[in-house]
């Protein structure tokens, strides 16, 4: 055992097209590693996996003040 950081470390959100991955992507500034498409979700079809801890900022938090 090591005690090495995981680099391998990804978050996924949900999105409607493998564009909005890409959009989510530059908008957030996370590098994203795939997009897995998704048969058992209604609407929002694919999967984005970026590269580490992900998150969106929380509901009236302002960004960049």
């Amino acid at each position: 055992m090591t005690d090495s950081k995981d680099k391998s470390k990804t978050s996924r959100h949900g999105a409607v097209s493998p564009d909005d991955c890409i959009k989510m992507g530059r908008k957030y500034k996370w590098k994203l590693k795939d997009i897995v498409l998704r048969t058992d979700r209604p609407i929002l079809k694919v999967d984005c996996v970026f590269e580490g801890d992900t998150e969106f900022s929380s509901y009236g938090e302002k960004e960049n003040e």
